[in-house]
């Protein structure tokens, strides 16, 4: 059968937004007296919980401090970073395709749904999403895991009537975790190999409709 819902990570996934990322982690991490090489590689950072990247630079624990690191990220990224992204070629026009097909199209990032409802609103495709699902600004819902949870229990839907779409190890093991089918998608900032517990994958956005058509003849 056809996938009735279909869930987007956003960051590495829709949009290359990895400028924006990395400047305002940049920012935060000097404000609190940490200094990284000017090509340190952030690429683990996207798509992780802010607390858990936070814990990591800082080397602690401290729930205050962790918490102000990422209050003042995310008041540098909201200040104007955030806006900074392209969007990957052939997102538009599969994403097209797929509404087009009767699948209801979602957001399901880590990122504050507050802050990713102002990025997505702003796309081309804004009109193609039905909703955007992301976190709580307590880190509520910012696993996976947990996300894909509460998007299946908001939506009514069972696990087999949907799947997800992402770039990195958290998509994939988050869907896997609620029994959903996992497309990765190799052009964004995770590697093959951390997508390999994937369903399909797929190294450009091109490929996303066949994609889908292949996993409908899983289904049947």
């Amino acid at each position: 059968m056809t996938p009735r819902l279909m869930m987007f990570d956003l960051d590495g996934t829709l949009i290359d937004s990895r400028v924006g990322i990395e400047h305002s982690l940049k920012m935060t991490l000097q404000e609190n007296g940490v200094e990284v090489e000017a090509d340190h590689d952030f690429s683990w950072c996207i798509g992780t919980s802010l607390w858990k990247i936070f814990e990591h630079y800082l080397g602690t624990t401290d729930p205050h401090k962790v918490d102000a690191a990422v209050a003042r990220y995310r008041h540098i990224y909201r200040d104007g970073p955030m806006f900074e992204y392209e969007l990957y070629d052939g997102i538009l026009d599969s994403l097209k395709r797929l509404q087009q097909g009767g699948v209801r199209l979602v957001i399901a990032t880590a990122k504050a749904h507050e802050y990713a409802r102002e990025v997505v609103a702003i796309t081309p495709f804004a009109s193609l999403i039905s909703h955007v699902y992301g976190s709580e600004l307590d880190g509520t819902n910012v696993e996976k895991r947990d996300l894909i949870h509460h998007i299946l229990k908001e939506e009514k839907l069972s696990p087999d009537e949907a799947v997800m779409v992402g770039d990195r190890h958290h998509d994939v093991d988050g869907a896997r975790a609620n029994g959903v089918n996992a497309i990765g998608v190799s052009y964004g900032y995770g590697t093959r190999e951390e997508l390999q517990r994937a369903t399909a994958i797929i190294d450009s956005a091109h490929d996303l409709p066949g994609c889908v058509e292949s996993l409908e003849v899983e289904y049947r």
